[in-house]
């Protein structure tokens, strides 16, 4: 594939928007609050996303103060290698500590990402069948809790595992996607953000959502993580219910896009004016490319181009503050990051776009 002029000129962008964070921020970039980074110390749930930003603009851009920066945090990431309530530990150690081994061939790296591999699988409820989310978070016991969030960290225990680490990370990789797709997947092809368990003995509780309009409503950036999880798991795992379950929820996804082609926040919320959420549209072009190599069928490329050029259309920023999306959507129903910029949005455009132009 000759990659056309209108993205090259977005890595471009997104590589200058990249050098103007990193003018900014000396701690972790998390979400924008009125076009102004928020930022932590170790990284929350999103420190990876900021050293993977780093690392694919030093491999589009080719600057070497670059490569120092992307070492530098995901350095600062490495102790979070041992969490032990993280189910997160995906997100946070492949864009950086694995891509920073790829690129680098620095084992430090790769020892951390095993690390983390394992620290992921040890949270694992053998007896209900899946890694609960957040762990103890907001003031509620999460324990009883699986998101749909989690299952874009499973690929980590598949890459450890071709790394060396134990079977049985394989093992826990399924059985946390078998009991997603047992309870989270709905039949219209959506999925629950958020679905209870009873802890002690799995025994499902039912459907209901953090981020979303409501339980039974289609949180869009949910849709995006499921797509893209189950074509990595589907492809890796040579597992084609896993292809076909993300085959599903990309119809879904792709027959609920408006006329602009952004995501709105929540598919199914009432009303025309609610907030768009770029990082939803971001997440599920790269997603759409995973199924494309996972299926053979070119319509996925196609599809994943027309939201990559959607986004660079309405939502790139071409030089306001902020990241190097506008018009994404943290956490509305908390009030956190409405029509602002998010990292995980962010990385998964560049990530997106790089991907587009290598084929």
């Amino acid at each position: 594939m000759t990659a056309k002029p209108w993205i090259r000129t977005a890595i471009d962008m997104a590589v200058a928007r990249t050098r103007a964070i990193d003018a900014c921020v000396t701690d972790f970039p998390h979400i924008t609050e009125q076009k102004l980074w928020q930022t932590t110390p170790d990284g929350v749930w999103t420190g990876g996303f900021w050293a993977g930003l780093l690392w694919l603009s030093h491999a589009q851009g080719g600057d070497g103060a670059l490569r120092d920066r992307a070492v530098a945090v995901t350095n600062r990431l490495l102790p979070r290698a041992t969490d032990t309530t993280n189910h997160d530990l995906g997100f946070m150690f492949v864009p950086s500590a694995v891509a920073g081994w790829r690129a680098t061939g620095d084992e430090a790296y790769r020892v951390a990402a095993l690390t983390a591999a394992q620290s992921l699988a040890a949270q694992y409820n053998v007896a209900a069948g899946y890694i609960p989310g957040w762990g103890f978070f907001g003031g509620e016991d999460w324990s009883g809790n699986v998101l749909i969030d989690t299952l874009m960290n499973m690929p980590l225990l598949v890459w450890a595992v071709g790394q060396g680490a134990d079977r049985g990370l394989i093992d826990v990789a399924r059985g946390h996607t078998e009991t997603t797709l047992r309870h989270l997947l709905r039949a219209d092809g959506s999925v629950y953000h958020r679905f209870r368990f009873d802890p002690a003995t799995g025994a499902p509780r039912g459907g209901d959502t953090y981020q979303g309009y409501g339980p039974e409503t289609a949180w869009s950036r949910g849709q995006a993580w499921a797509i893209t999880a189950l074509a990595l798991l589907g492809q890796r795992l040579a597992e084609p219910r896993y292809v076909a379950a993300a085959e599903r929820v990309a119809a879904f996804f792709t027959a609920a896009l408006p006329a602009d082609g952004v995501p709105p926040w929540d598919f199914d919320a009432p009303g025309a004016a609610q907030p768009k959420d770029s990082s939803a549209g971001a997440i599920a072009a790269y997603g759409l490319q995973k199924l494309a190599d996972a299926t053979g069928n070119p319509a996925y490329l196609e599809a994943a181009e027309r939201l990559l050029a959607a986004l660079f259309e309405t939502c790139a920023n071409r030089g306001e503050a902020g990241g190097l999306l506008l018009h994404a959507t943290a956490d509305l129903p908390h009030g956190h990051g409405i029509d602002e910029s998010v990292m995980y949005g962010d990385y998964y455009y560049f990530k997106a776009l790089a991907e587009l132009a290598g084929r």
